[in-house]
């Protein structure tokens, strides 16, 4: 096991694409061994002591090696390995992992591939020292190198626009999280740190949580095991590990729907075709308008309540028989009137920094970005006029495609092709570009294609600032208002919502003031 987990490595490919048997395999599993007794609670408190750190917790030698299943098919793998290894006379722990998912969309084939070193001194606690990525397939190709030393590192990017280099502080990644799953296993407790996130070059905090323990069965045998979930602070849905005595992660999964299992290589890298718009599609009882204004009101099953977080947009209530009412309503914001249209010199006041910023995937400091926001906006002096402008833009410009995905907005624009993601994170990238708080919004939206079955199918869009209010523009289908058949699940880049795939469902749906 190595950072990141085989299950974030999995879940970050496919967000920026987007109850089952135990299968490990009867020469993985030898007998279970005894569970070793609940640490004291002292010792939990010292954090030492008897408790396994990270250089001795039980974990199975060699490469560990896991099938990625969505909704039961098999869309990809990743490899792990954590060694203790001797370099250039400096005793370190090596964690290594490789990862790579496959899947068709809109009738194309997308396949991600990524790889990760990373060196930590080799001790309780010892600190990142250096580590190296590679990024390759659908999404563009990028490498990095660092070197650490405190909680600062130093790394040098090389993608398609060129070499740069850049330093992160704050990063305070210790040898713990090279393994904290089976660390907080194996103290039945709970493991916390920072972690540098190198697809995004962020400092995320990270926790694993011991929950219980439980009875698993698979390959004619029967043990205990010990249930961890990871969660970077903020998810509203934690990936769930079961983990042995002896070390060996039996399983993780998030939700019902994605689900990692041990094999062996050869077994492991035996992909399914997998058909991502026939994963993720939920029904829906009948045809939807794309009008605004309307209302729509949806009755839903299978949303978690961490889910269910109201703004002026959407709104929940409790629905019968377990279920939930989701109320969106799409209508012209107030900025329409260009009286309270926010002046856009004045855009980012007030705004978090977050919403502004420019980051590795929204580069809006890019020249090539800047100079044609000023473009595209012209003479617009109101910040959602601008916004509309940028939007036009983008979706005039963009050959709608899919399969030709770059995670970068520079390269969106070098490629000037994708699909809903290329779309908004360019519009996005633009907007920041004049100051304007811009985010990308992750959800479902209402689409009917060729087998012509009414449906929602998993779509990204934009949201800017102006006049107070958050309002929802589509670019890719030319909306300066998204319609109420968007719905929305989640800002940023929330990987947890991946896990929703195959478990919403639709039961019915209620229309109001659509034209």
């Amino acid at each position: 096991m190595t950072t990141p987990t085989p299950a974030r490595l999995a879940l970050v490919a496919l967000c920026c694409s987007t109850s089952l048997a135990l299968a490990a395999c009867p020469e993985q599993r030898p007998q279970p061994v005894k569970a070793p007794p609940r640490p004291p609670q002292a010792a939990l408190a010292a954090g030492s002591g008897d408790l396994a750190d990270v250089l001795t917790v039980p974990r199975p030698a060699g490469p560990e090696w896991f099938g990625l299943y969505l909704v039961g098919q098999k869309a990809g793998w990743s490899k792990v390995e954590l060694a203790r290894e001797l370099r250039d006379g400096r005793d370190v722990l090596v964690g290594r992992s490789e990862m790579l998912l496959r899947v068709n969309v809109g009738g194309n084939t997308v396949e991600r591939r990524q790889s990760e070193e990373r060196v930590w001194e080799a001790r309780a606690g010892g600190r990142l020292v250096g580590f190296k990525a590679a990024f390759s397939g659908d999404g563009g190709e990028r490498t990095l190198t660092g070197t650490c030393a405190k909680d600062r590192c130093k790394l040098t990017v090389t993608a398609a626009d060129g070499t740069r280099e850049q330093e992160l502080e704050g990063v305070a990644e210790t040898a713990e999280m090279a393994d904290g799953v089976r660390l907080a296993a194996a103290r039945r407790s709970a493991v916390r740190g920072k972690q540098l996130d190198l697809l995004k070059l962020r400092v995320r905090e990270v926790q694993h949580v011991f929950v219980r323990r439980e009875p698993v069965a698979g390959a004619g045998v029967q043990e205990e095991v010990s249930v961890v979930e990871e969660s970077e602070i903020g998810d509203r849905v934690a990936i769930q590990y079961k983990v042995a005595d002896d070390g060996r992660i039996v399983e993780w999964h998030l939700g019902d729907a994605i689900v990692g299992r041990p094999e062996p290589s050869d077994r492991a890298q035996r992909l399914d075709e997998v058909d991502l718009f026939a994963l993720g599609r939920v029904p829906l009882p009948k045809a939807l308008p794309r009008t605004v204004p309307a209302t729509i009101t949806y009755r839903l099953r299978g949303l978690p309540a961490a889910f269910q977080k109201p703004d002026a947009r959407q709104r929940y209530e409790r629905g019968p028989e377990g279920t939930t009412l989701l109320t969106i309503t799409a209508k012209a914001p107030a900025a329409a009137d260009p009286a309270k249209d926010t002046p856009l010199a004045r855009a980012g006041e007030g705004a978090s920094r977050d919403d502004l910023a420019a980051t590795p995937q929204v580069d809006s400091d890019a020249p090539a970005i800047a100079a044609l926001a000023k473009q595209a906006a012209g003479d617009a002096r109101g910040t959602y006029q601008a916004s509309l402008a940028l939007a036009r833009w983008v979706n005039e410009h963009l050959e709608k495609a899919y399969g030709a995905s770059n995670d970068r907005a520079s390269d969106v624009l070098a490629a000037r092709k994708g699909d809903c993601t290329e779309h908004a994170v360019l519009t996005v990238a633009l907007a920041r570009a004049l100051g304007i708080p811009a985010r990308q919004v992750y959800g479902l939206v209402y689409a009917r294609y060729a087998d012509g079955k009414d449906a929602l199918y998993w779509h990204a869009w934009a949201e800017v600032r102006s006049a107070g209010e958050w309002i929802a523009i589509d670019p890719i289908f030319g909306q300066p208002v998204a319609d109420a058949t968007h719905v929305a699940l989640g800002t940023g880049g929330q990987e947890d919502a991946v896990g929703l795939l195959g478990a919403l469902k639709v039961e019915k749906v209620d229309v109001k003031g659509a034209r």
